[in-house]
Formats: structure tokens, C-alpha cells, sequence
């Protein structure tokens, strides 16, 4: 074999090392799993239809910010789908809890396949895992009824980390925890409406 054929093997092996070594990033979720509560079908039909999330973080990787201004993708930690698409349905799964509803879904009104009592739309200004810190959260939400006035809510707050390990883990359980909460502040104006 020639010198340069023999130099043109040499590299594509230490190339194929190389990709061999690096380590492959691992599909993370906001998801954590838990089983949802016995909820009843009498309490109100919710279709989460939309959650715009900033540019910024709806990106397959995992965006942290830190002091200074700074943000890092982890090449490492991507999500399992997209932020836009999980965001709805865990509020819906949370609204349904919060109001004791089998009736919640995160999809158009139109293909929820019960009636629809509220549309909810959500648009994340903030959903920032701030490493160290927790997660900085502002959100509006405009609560559609069916017949009724629409009304319109923010949910503004710092999510802190659950422990002291500063790590993804942790983060990402703050950015879950701080979904529950914007549900339940949610939850409370819609119980509150109901009641009118």
C-alpha cells in the first residue's frame, strides 16, 4: 500500500475513534412519570391549544443560563420532544388533577372529543434553567370559555431547585415543578370562574 493510501486509512480510523469515544446525549423530559390521580367526568372540559415558548430554549438541547448573562446548550442532555408540545400537555394533565377532570387534553378544541368548557393558550416569555438557582418563570395565559368573557393571567415567579445539587436533574424537576405551579394558578381562576 502506498504512503498516501496507508495516511488516508490512518485518518479515517482515528475519525471513527473519535466518533466512537464521544459520548451520545441523553433524552430528557419534563415527564416525571408519575401516575395521574382518579379524576371524575362531570368537572370541566379544558383544551390546552397552544404554549409558545421563546426561541431561545425551543431547541432540542437543554439551555442553561448563568450568571453574566451567559447561556449554554448542553450537547449532552437534549429533549425527548419538542418544549412546545410537552409544555401543553402536562399543563392539561395537571388541570385535570388540580380539577378532578378526565376531560383535559392538549389539542385543538375542535378534536378534543367532549365539550370543551375553556380553551387555554399559553406564551412563555421565560421557562430559563438558571444553573445554581432554579428556574426564573413568566407566563401569560388567556382562559377562554365557552359563552362566556374571556380572561387573561400571568404567572411570574423564580421555581427554586428542590435540593442543594446543582445539577440536570435538578433543574430540569424545577422547570417541572414550576409547570404544577402555573397550572395551579390556573386551576384557581377557572374554579373561581365556575363559581360566578
Amino acid at each position: 500500500m502506498k504512503l498516501p493510501a496507508r495516511l488516508a486509512c490512518i485518518a479515517a480510523l482515528a475519525t471513527l475513534g473519535a466518533c466512537a469515544s464521544a459520548p451520545l446525549p441523553s433524552h430528557i423530559t419534563l415527564d416525571d412519570g408519575l401516575p395521574p390521580l382518579a379524576k371524575s367526568s362531570i368537572t370541566p372540559g379544558i383544551a390546552v391549544v397552544r404554549a409558545n415558548v421563546p426561541e431561545l430554549i425551543d431547541r432540542p438541547q437543554l439551555v442553561l443560563h448563568s450568571d453574566g448573562h451567559q447561556v449554554a446548550l448542553s450537547d449532552q442532555y437534549r429533549w425527548a420532544e419538542p418544549l412546545r408540545r410537552e409544555i401543553p400537555r402536562l399543563i392539561a394533565k395537571d388541570l385535570g388533577e388540580l380539577l378532578n377532570s378526565s376531560r383535559t387534553a392538549a389539542l385543538p378544541a375542535e378534536d378534543a372529543g367532549f365539550a370543551v368548557d375553556f380553551k387555554l393558550a399559553l406564551d412563555f416569555q421565560q421557562l430559563d434553567a438558571v444553573v445554581g438557582k432554579g428556574v426564573d418563570v413568566d407566563v401569560l395565559w388567556r382562559v377562554e370559555p365557552r359563552g362566556g368573557k374571556t380572561f387573561v393571567g400571568r404567572s411570574s415567579f423564580r421555581q427554586p431547585l428542590a435540593d442543594s445539587a446543582a445539577n440536570t436533574s435538578t433543574l430540569v424537576a424545577a422547570q417541572r415543578q414550576a409547570l404544577r405551579r402555573i397550572a395551579g394558578e390556573i386551576a384557581i381562576e377557572i374554579a373561581a370562574y365556575q363559581k360566578r
